[in-house]
This record gives structure tokens, C-alpha cells and sequence, in this order.
């Protein structure tokens, strides 16, 4: 549907509808809000208190591969190096994870599990399940996929912008 202008539009939301053009990325980030506060209420019914949602990443990214260097670690979660430093330091402090240098090059700090960590992939494993079973409570797989390409062409369209502001910066 297209308006006078040319410009696509869309029917107006039905009324009570909480998501609106101008609020969508508003409410995209209350549902991150509602899914961080499920997973740290799970967290708390195993007793993992002391971990929050964005160890998460760090955690599921080293079950699958260890050790890995912060660079890697860092590139691999999308994450700035110095959010992760802080992530695996906390983690470490714990007793999740170890740190150590590099074999071949002391710069390099490799991050591995330790045995409490590796102790945590079930939990995970059962968070995880509970996460997505919750989230596609009532939605059906053509909603979904249909939602994951809307979000998908929306984050293209940040990218775009963000290189545009880059480009025009230099």
C-alpha cells in the first residue's frame, strides 16, 4: 500500500496494539528487558546468582570451543574487547572460567573453562530450552520466520546507515 506521496504506509494498529513505528525499537528492547529478566530468574532457581544473561555468550561460546583468545572470544560474541575483559574477568573470579597466556606469544591471553564451567552446559542446556519454549509460546513458524526477516532487513538497514555516517566522518 502506498500513500499519496509515494511512500509505503501500512493500516493503522489496531487500538491496544503496543507496538507503533515510532516505538518499535522501544518495544523490542522490553521484550529483551522481560527475556534478561526470565533468564536470571532462572538462573536463581539453580542457584547461579552470581551469572547474569550476557555471560551467557561468553559461557555457550566456550562450551563449544576452548580455549579460545579474548580477540576471538571478543569477535565471535559481537562484543567490544574491553566488555569482554570485564565479562571474563568476573567469570574467572568465579571460578568459571581460567585465563592464561598464550603459549606461542605471551600477548595473546587464551580463555578457557575450568571444571565448574564446563559443569554449567546442562543448566545451560536446560535454560536454553525453557528460553524457547516460553518465547514461541503461541506463535506459529510463518509468524516467526516472517519476524526474523523483518528484524534481519531492519538491522540491514542500521548497517547501511551507520557505514553511510562512517563514509560521510572521514
Amino acid at each position: 500500500m502506498t500513500s499519496g506521496d509515494g511512500k509505503a504506509s501500512r493500516k493503522p494498529a489496531p487500538p491496544g496494539t503496543p507496538c507503533e513505528p515510532t516505538s518499535f525499537i522501544s518495544f523490542l528492547s522490553r521484550t529483551l528487558a522481560e527475556a534478561n529478566r526470565f533468564i536470571v530468574g532462572q538462573l536463581r532457581q539453580r542457584g547461579l546468582s552470581e551469572l547474569v544473561p550476557s555471560h551467557g555468550d561468553v559461557l555457550t561460546h566456550l562450551f563449544a570451543h576452548e580455549p579460545v583468545t579474548m580477540q576471538e572470544l571478543a569477535h565471535a560474541i559481537n562484543r567490544d574487547p574491553s566488555t569482554v575483559t570485564a565479562l571474563v574477568r568476573k567469570l574467572a573470579c568465579a571460578g568459571y572460567v581460567r585465563t592464561a597466556k598464550a603459549a606461542d606469544d605471551k600477548r595473546v591471553t587464551e580463555v578457557s573453562l575450568t571444571e565448574k564451567g564446563a559443569g554449567l552446559r546442562r543448566d545451560f542446556a536446560a535454560i536454553s530450552a525453557k528460553l524457547l519454549e516460553t518465547q514461541m509460546q503461541g506463535i506459529d513458524g510463518s509468524d516467526f520466520d516472517t519476524a526474523c526477516g523483518v528484524l534481519a532487513r531492519m538491522q540491514g538497514n542500521f548497517a547501511k546507515a551507520l557505514e553511510a555516517d562512517a563514509e560521510e566522518g572521514r
